[in-house]
């Protein structure tokens, strides 16, 4: 979030249940104009579903990462850069 923040303001992004903080979001939103989308915890107060849209696009991103996990093992990367990352996976 660090990196996309000061490249992309007023944008709309997707997170994950990591991102429910409010005053996190308050302040992305206060600083940046960055509205994070993030799906609600079923008990929680105000419990309101995501739209449709959004829970497409964050299968979709979460079957990446199922694959950059088994296919590539991502989770034990040594790379020291981008660039050795990139290699890795190429």
């Amino acid at each position: 979030m660090e990196d996309v923040k000061e490249n992309y303001p007023n944008c709309l992004l997707i997170g994950d249940k990591g991102y429910l903080n409010s005053s996190y979001q308050l302040e992305l939103f206060r600083d940046h104009n960055l509205k994070v989308d993030t799906p609600m915890r079923y008990n929680q107060i105000d419990y309101r579903p995501q739209p449709g849209v959004f829970k497409r696009a964050r299968k979709r991103i979460e079957t990446l990462f199922s694959q950059l996990h088994d296919q590539f093992q991502i989770c034990h990367n040594y790379a020291k850069s981008f660039e050795g990352l990139a290699s890795r996976i190429l």
